[in-house]
């Protein structure tokens, strides 16, 4: 990626990143949960479309790499994967060396990525963020480069990887169009590289509407969030109001309505700062936070700017996204995990300089490389923890359920779905059970989570009320499975009951 010194520095991360994601894949037993939406919605799919809003450009990605290769759709999501975390992982080692960075800050920088627990945990994970990811990191290297001295090559370079990234993600779109004004913070001649910088964002923006015109008249993702403007307003004015009097009414009464909304915010607070540690591991956000025995002296000044530019948008961008839906996961924040991990990298940098030079921050040197070492083993071992009943209750619908059932169940109907239907020229309708609006007499059968409290779930609770007994049990490991009853009259023979070991 650069001439010199450096090149062998990328070539051993490239390698050490790419055998992490073979890795991880080798370990897969299913496929994640948003996964059977994305590659679904390659088949055309009108409830996973549906699902992911319409933004349909990293399953359209999955499936031009199953047809240029013939692999499966799978193993075509897992080398798209895998290059998009390549080019996160390069691209942190060239934004580190384009802020100054010596052979050995890459070397730190290295071992930083390729040591990040949630990152490599994702590695497997078939879910667009890889993109964004990559391409957020790529568009602020030309960013820095702008934020120093303008070119066209540099404004055309930030706006173009922005884009891309807006492809992956809807969220890119308030950076692709609020960052540039950040540059009027970037001293002489910041008005003139943000006005000039907007010019590309401008005519990307209308050839962009125009695509979305003539889209075949489809809602997706984007124009919905442009289009419920107003709904963002009522998030604050109505929704969670709404919530705070319910939390009044049936857990704190004694709160005020003003406490009880407060309390609501600094709950999406809390989860974006608790998700934020989780993406940046404890090691490397404890060493974000401690500067007077961290200090990063090497980092330029001007990232320092940015990032006061770059992490205050994107905790606004989360923090609504919290207030709006009350979901927040580890890799919403890893983004602005990626930008801040230079802090740490310059960090340790400097930690180093000291041992070399002075011989007093030995201990504390051999504690981060401590501390490192079991990021590094936690990178190695995944964290998703395996259902094995999922594969088991699709392969027992595939040999005892007729073609065009349909099937009720309380968990993952879209898994089950995926690995009953897939390469059986058969199809399985599998639904979420829904209290209160789910009709039984519209299923054939009903797939039962058990163990834990599903025997007290609301599904599991009417089919016994019904007197209705299981057809099979499944039951693979520490009690967990599922049970499977027969809703109506089959001619197909049932066995008694199934339990693996």
């Amino acid at each position: 990626m650069t001439p010199g010194q450096n090149t062998s520095v990328y070539l051993a991360t490239a390698i050490a990143g790419l055998l992490l994601s073979l890795w991880q894949i080798a370990g897969v037993q299913q496929i994640n949960h948003d996964a059977v939406y994305y590659l679904l919605a390659i088949e055309g799919d009108a409830g996973a479309i549906r699902h992911i809003g319409n933004w349909l450009f990293y399953s359209r990605l999955i499936d031009w790499t199953a047809t240029l290769t013939g692999l499966a759709p799978e193993q075509a999501a897992w080398a798209v994967n895998s290059l998009l975390d390549s080019v996160t992982v390069l691209a942190f080692l060239r934004l580190v060396e384009e802020l100054g960075g010596t052979r050995r800050t890459l070397i730190w920088a290295a071992l930083v990525i390729l040591s990040l627990p949630y990152f490599n945990d994702n590695r497997a994970e078939i879910i667009r963020d890889h993109g964004y990811w990559a391409f957020s990191l790529v568009a602020m290297i030309f960013y820095l480069r702008l934020f120093r001295r303008f070119s066209w090559k540099d404004a055309l370079g930030w706006n173009l990887c922005m884009f891309i990234a807006l492809l992956f993600r809807v969220e890119a779109l308030v950076f692709l169009v609020l960052m540039p004004l950040g540059l009027l913070a970037a001293g002489p001649g910041g008005l003139s590289k943000a006005a000039r910088t907007l010019i590309p964002v401008a005519v990307m923006g209308l050839g962009f509407g125009f695509g979305l015109l003539f889209s075949s008249g489809m809602q997706n993702r984007l124009v919905d969030s442009l289009a419920n403007a107003g709904a963002l307003v009522r998030v604050f004015t109505e929704s969670i109001p709404r919530k705070a009097a319910l939390l009044r009414q049936s857990v704190v009464p004694q709160f005020s309505q003003s406490m009880a909304e407060t309390t609501l915010y600094l709950s999406v607070i809390w989860s974006i700062v608790k998700d934020l540690i989780s993406s940046m591991s404890w090691l490397y956000f404890a060493i974000l936070l401690l500067r007077r025995w961290f200090p990063a002296p090497g980092l330029p000044r001007d990232y320092h700017r940015i990032l006061w530019i770059y992490t205050p948008l994107t905790l606004a961008v989360l923090f609504v996204h919290g207030a709006w839906h009350f979901i927040m996961v580890s890799r919403y924040t890893l983004a602005l995990g990626l930008m801040l991990l230079p802090v740490v990298v310059f960090s340790l940098n400097e930690l180093h300089n000291k041992y070399r030079e002075e011989n007093r921050a030995g201990p504390v040197l051999a504690a981060v490389m401590l501390g490192m070492l079991i990021l590094a083993a936690d990178s190695l071992h995944s964290s998703s923890s395996p259902k094995a009943y999922i594969l088991q209750a699709a392969e027992w619908a595939r040999h005892n359920i007729p073609d065009q059932a349909r099937i009720v169940t309380n968990y993952h109907p879209e898994r089950v779905s995926w690995y009953s239907n897939r390469n059986s020229g058969r199809q399985l309708e599998f639904q979420k059970f829904r209290p209160g609006k789910t009709r039984l007499m519209d299923f054939d059968y009903a797939f039962v989570r058990k163990g834990g409290k599903t025997e007290d779930s609301q599904l599991y609770r009417i089919l016994a009320r019904q007197g209705m007994r299981p057809v099979a049990r499944i039951q693979p490991e520490k009690g967990r499975g599922v049970l499977i009853y027969r809703l109506k009259p089959s001619h197909i023979s049932q066995p008694a009951s199934i339990t693996t070991p």
